[in-house]
């Protein structure tokens, strides 16, 4: 079909190509902007209208609109600057291929913007937000990610991709017959629109005449977290977050504020309550000699257990659901810390913050970002120079979150995982389940145990998670139906109590320091800025010659490997900035440091500041979960901001890593 060609019928479609003809060459760009403005307003009023209830007593609600009309502007200027140019500046020559290609591309975009608008229904009911860098993550794992689409939302799958392939071959075919019945444009009134139009589509991109250009950040105009995530449009939270996933050299001194280097070193090495002469290696400035709590001549074995999902909320003695048989009658016998908090919401940031022992870095964590796959200083790498055999045992793929590369290239001598488990009893798409991975793990610190050498080893489960499923198993089940939340994590719970069982029955038992500790809590669905309360989570320490008692003392997952490595025998030097939680200096506050995204949150006792990029740094009195704006103090203002850049100016730097052992 050419421009002469008449449209048949008098359909709504004809009629829009009727209205929109006369726009020339840049009616397809203007159609497809108005139609993705529309499109955007009405799925943002649908969503607006499932959270109602939830939403509507927020002050300034109704502002979720125009701010969402501006984000919206950014994402479809950006995806039309491109095929603008070419509708204006195309030579005549071969014109209907030209019209295939951008309706082709115009089509193409039409499509990826839907399946990032239907994916947000789902991802905002699970996560409280628009699909953002965890959407970006999982997406590095197609397979495990389309294993859970396949088994949990086989209707919405479908439903989406029909409307995809519906608006996407409407979008090509009412685009193409537009492109055919727009008049041309003489040479001289396109080369002069031109350059207005990309001023137009610059400024759409930008939303903003002031140095910076407008990004996430603008859309946080409420502190209710899920009305600024009404506000967004899902395409360009994925564009954000991917852009972020593959940068990863961000300037955080630019996003959250300056701060000069020494004055950063200096205000952590102060909060971990060691002396400033302790910190004995200027090339590593958080490097210090740590003694060991109780010499031995025979060195502990250390075996870590990273839980899934293991949050306070399942821990009868932490007041949760009574889900907990097991760990409650073990944490009666070993050193319990109940005020203890995950530094963020994903497996990879628990295994951080415990194997390294590295503060966090806001959006991605060190086991990702390229400067810490080599020389990063991990738990396993020093006590490898200490004489220590090191392993780490998971159930499902050990490539998932790039642990195998980090952990093999950072100290850890033997990597098992799910599919080096033949004989399991219980496989799902995420791998073998909790008994699997421990009765291979008893099997293995036996053969371990036959050595001369210590061993160190950690053990990350996985049955804790969505779908829910689980094997057969001689517990009482807490509710029906049988696969929800709270039964597998009562299954999660009798696997590790038969663990123990096992364990004890084993020579290496005697001689070893077990530390059992959630990855992170929960996922995330309630209100506010950061839900701290989300973040609290069990940690254990069960070991020979530990008399038991429960530490009350607020403190985070980071504290914990200086803390187990106190209770192994040995002195050595390192860089956590952790604190040892069996030797505390008297009259040292509590301490927690954990994230939501860009929001950076660095709690003293029941004091929070948060550190929002964009916003002014706000402190709130934390009771019962609740946060409440108070004054800002500015020497736990800047506390906080030096805890945020320190670990991004090391990693930067390259000088967290490991120092001469003593």
């Amino acid at each position: 079909m050419d421009r002469d060609t008449p449209v048949k019928g008098r359909t709504i479609t004809h009629k829009l190509i009727q209205k929109l003809a006369p726009l020339g060459p840049l009616a397809p760009a203007i159609a497809f902007a108005c139609f993705f403005l529309l499109f955007f307003s009405i799925s943002r009023l649908l969503l607006a209208l499932v959270y109602f209830s939830e939403i509507n007593a927020v002050t300034g609600v109704l502002w979720l609109f125009p701010v969402g009309v501006r984000m919206d502007v950014m994402i479809i200027s950006a995806l039309l600057l491109i095929p603008s140019l070419l509708l204006l500046l195309m030579p005549p020559f071969a014109q209907r291929w030209w019209y295939f290609f951008i309706a082709s591309l115009l089509a193409l975009f039409s499509i990826v913007l839907i399946y990032f608008e239907i994916t947000t229904y789902t991802f905002l009911s699970v996560y409280n937000a628009r699909p953002n860098h965890l959407f970006v993550e999982y997406m590095a794992s197609p397979g495990t990610v389309l294993d859970i689409v396949l088994t949990n939302y086989k209707l919405p799958l479908f439903f989406g991709l029909l409307l995809m392939a519906a608006i996407g071959g409407w979008m090509a075919c009412f685009t193409y017959r537009l492109m055919c019945n727009a008049p041309q444009w003489p040479w001289w009134k396109r080369l002069l629109i031109t350059p207005v139009v990309v001023l137009l589509l610059v400024l759409g991109i930008r939303s903003s005449l002031s140095d910076s250009p407008a990004n996430l950040g603008s859309a946080a105009f409420s502190e209710d977290s899920l009305v600024n995530e009404l506000a967004l449009n899902s395409s360009y939270a994925v564009a954000y977050a991917t852009y972020n996933f593959f940068n990863q050299q961000q300037n955080l001194a630019e996003k959250y504020g300056h701060m000069a280097e020494d004055e950063i070193i200096r205000r952590v090495q102060q909060q971990t309550g060691l002396p400033a002469a302790a910190f004995d290696d200027p090339a590593i400035p958080l490097a210090h000699v740590q003694t060991a709590n109780t010499p031995l001549v025979q060195p502990r074995n250390l075996v870590i257990i990273l839980s899934e999902s293991l949050s306070a909320e399942f821990i009868g003695s932490l007041g949760g659901l009574p889900l907990s048989p097991q760990f409650d009658v073990l944490s009666q016998q070993g050193i319990f810390f109940d005020n203890l908090y995950a530094t963020g919401k994903r497996t990879n940031r628990g295994l951080e913050s415990v194997v390294t022992g590295a503060l966090p870095i806001p959006l991605t964590s060190a086991i990702k970002l390229r400067l810490a796959q080599s020389d990063f200083f991990t738990l396993p790498a020093l006590l490898k120079v200490h004489g220590y055999q090191t392993s780490f045992l998971y159930g499902g793929d050990a490539n998932f979150d790039n642990m195998r590369r980090f952990l093999s290239y950072n100290g850890v001598d033997r990597i098992i995982e799910g599919s080096d488990i033949d004989n399991a009893r219980f496989r799902n798409h995420w791998g073998v389940s909790d008994d699997d991975i421990f009765s291979t793990a008893n099997n293995f610190f036996r053969t371990q145990a036959d050595n001369a050498q210590p061993f160190a080893s950690i053990i990350l489960t996985l049955s804790n998670h969505e779908p829910f499923d689980f094997p057969d198993s001689d517990f009482e089940l807490y509710e029906q139906p049988r696969a929800t939340q709270n039964n597998v994590a009562k299954y999660a719970d009798h696997a590790l109590g038969r663990f123990f069982a096992q364990a004890r029955k084993e020579t290496y038992f005697d001689n070893t320091v077990f530390l059992i500790v959630a990855d992170h809590g929960v996922e995330i669905q309630t209100r506010g800025l950061i839900p701290a309360a989300k973040y609290h989570v069990p940690a254990l320490i069960l070991g020979p010659d530990i008399t038991p008692q429960r530490i009350k003392i607020l403190a985070s997952q980071i504290d914990l490997p200086p803390t187990v490595l106190g209770l192994l025998g040995i002195t050595t030097r390192h860089p956590m900035p952790g604190r040892n939680l069996l030797r505390l200096p008297a009259g040292l506050p509590g301490r927690a440091i954990y994230h939501l995204g860009s929001t950076y949150a660095y709690q003293i006792e029941n004091h929070v500041v948060l550190l929002r990029p964009g916003h002014a740094n706000r402190q709130y009195q934390l009771n019962n979960g609740k946060l409440t704006p108070m004054t800002l103090d500015a020497e736990l203002e800047k506390d906080a901001l030096a805890h945020l850049l320190l670990p991004d100016l090391l990693h930067r730097q390259q000088r967290y890593r490991l120092s001469p052992q003593p």
